[in-house]
């Protein structure tokens, strides 16, 4: 049987903040106990360790150069095959590209696409991207540690490619993991075929044979590691003391609303105010107080006519910070944040918000789910509308899965959110079907998966 004795991994973590729950020195030491040596390639203070075994060093966020942007250009938009499955993102980005690029958009419908199924062209590519992009400025990480493989946590960060380019020219075997469930659909090709991926669940396997042609025996399901916390029934306090810490009112039902991101909507600002209009106006068959919780890349100021609101409660995840302003984060998450965010979903009387993860998060509670499907009094172009994301490839299965209503008018939105007030259960059948497509597993013990597929990845590629 083959061993890790005196092999080492080289851990990638180009944004590091949402991995603890992962990759922290519990489970470095679970690895470290396999025989191997670990180096972590992460963003400073991401991470410390008094693990002997265990070398941190830190990520080089490298920016493209335009070269490097014209062939990813060229791999992804001129030359991109929308004829396979789930292209439905892909279709939606090349039709923004078409407005933005007109020269291009030209090259694409009167060459690219006759040449959007050539492997010939693909094989091109691929050797322009390895001929130009030589990317040295690791080369002294992997002379000094001479890494046996590579786990990568977002191969589809433009900051891993110069790693995965020195792996290929060095032959090292590449595993990576694919942290949510839009990423494989869309975000750009990653330009160095990996050995193995692991995803979430089917639909993802079949995204990653189908759509970015990985072989069945090269793609593996772990279920969800970031979501193993929400299984932990012990951190479920009671709902009196929930709302008491909150300083909210236990006689007032909950409306949750999670924001996304400023990319994600233009008028999630308004909507929130549209529904603590509602509540003010006594439009819901019971009182209630609206749960504002903020995105991690979100600023409060976005919000900031809520401020000292009466029925209103503001929860950050985690404490504002300073330490990853360069990927974007505002807030910084820790252990008791995510038993935070589980207590919020759990006891949430409905959950509202445009189109993110933390949907699929709420049926893992069974918590009722309202959708934003329209921009409140904004005439935006479709390319900025709430609307494209109900057309993206990944939520597809929640539109068809019956378990979301989705709001496309202000009278819908409140009728949606009365109607879960007075029966829950509704779509509880639907929220199910969500759960079971898009996690996998409701056991805890993704993390525990992810480490046994790193582990035997290291075996079977150990020579």
């Amino acid at each position: 049987m083959t061993t890790n004795n005196d092999k080492t991994l080289l851990i990638v973590l180009p944004y590091g903040i949402g991995w603890k729950s992962i990759i922290n020195e519990k489970n470095l030491e679970i690895l470290t106990n396999s025989g191997l040596k670990i180096i972590l390639l992460c963003e400073p203070n991401m991470i410390n360790s008094t693990n002997p075994d265990v070398v941190i060093k830190t990520l080089k966020k490298i920016p493209r150069t335009k070269s490097e942007i014209a062939i990813g250009l060229l791999r992804n938009y001129v030359f991109a095959d929308t004829s396979k499955p789930h292209s439905e993102t892909l279709e939606i980005k090349i039709s923004e590209l078409d407005n933005s690029h007109p020269i291009l958009s030209l090259i694409r419908k009167s060459i690219g696409k006759l040449f959007a199924k050539s492997t010939i062209v693909k094989n091109i590519l691929a050797q322009f991207d390895s001929a130009l992009f030589n990317n040295s400025e690791y080369d002294e990480l992997f002379a000094d540690y001479n890494p046996d493989f590579i786990f990568v946590t977002y191969p589809f960060s433009f900051y891993t490619y110069p790693i995965l380019r020195h792996a290929r020219k060095s032959q090292i075997p590449i595993l990576g993991y694919v942290p949510s469930w839009d990423n494989l659909t869309s975000k750009w090709e990653v330009p160095v075929k990996l050995n193995k991926l692991l995803v979430w669940n089917n639909i993802m396997k079949e995204e990653a044979i189908n759509f970015l042609d990985y072989s069945d025996e090269c793609v593996s399901i772990t279920g969800v590691p970031q979501f193993d916390i929400h299984s932990n029934d012990s951190l479920i306090v009671d709902r009196k003391k929930f709302i008491q810490d909150l300083h909210g009112d236990e006689n007032k039902k909950i409306l949750l609303y999670a924001t996304g991101t400023a990319q994600l909507s233009d008028s999630e600002p308004f909507i929130v105010k549209m529904i603590y209009d509602m509540i003010r106006n006594n439009k819901f068959d019971h009182p209630c107080q609206l749960l504002l919780r903020v995105h991690p890349r979100r600023s409060l100021s976005d919000f900031k006519d809520l401020f000292d609101k009466p029925d209103v409660i503001i929860q950050t995840p985690g404490k504002e910070s300073k330490e990853f302003k360069d990927s974007g984060y505002v807030w910084k998450s820790d252990f008791t944040d995510y038993s935070t965010l589980s207590n919020t979903l759990y006891h949430a009387d409905v959950m509202i918000n445009v189109a993110s993860t933390i949907t699929i998060e709420s049926c893992l509670f069974d918590t009722p789910v309202v959708n934003i499907g329209f921009d409140a009094d904004l005439d935006l172009d479709f390319h900025r509308s709430v609307k494209r994301h109900f057309q993206y490839s990944h939520y597809l299965d929640i539109v068809e899965s019956n378990g979301v209503k989705i709001a496309n008018s202000e009278q819908e939105l409140g009728e949606f959110i009365n109607r879960y007030l007075n029966d829950p259960a509704l779509e509880s059948a639907g929220r199910n079907l969500i759960v079971d497509n898009q996690c996998s597993f409701r056991d805890g013990k993704s993390s525990e998966r992810l480490l046994r597929y790193i582990i035997d990845f290291t075996k079977e590629y150990s020579v």
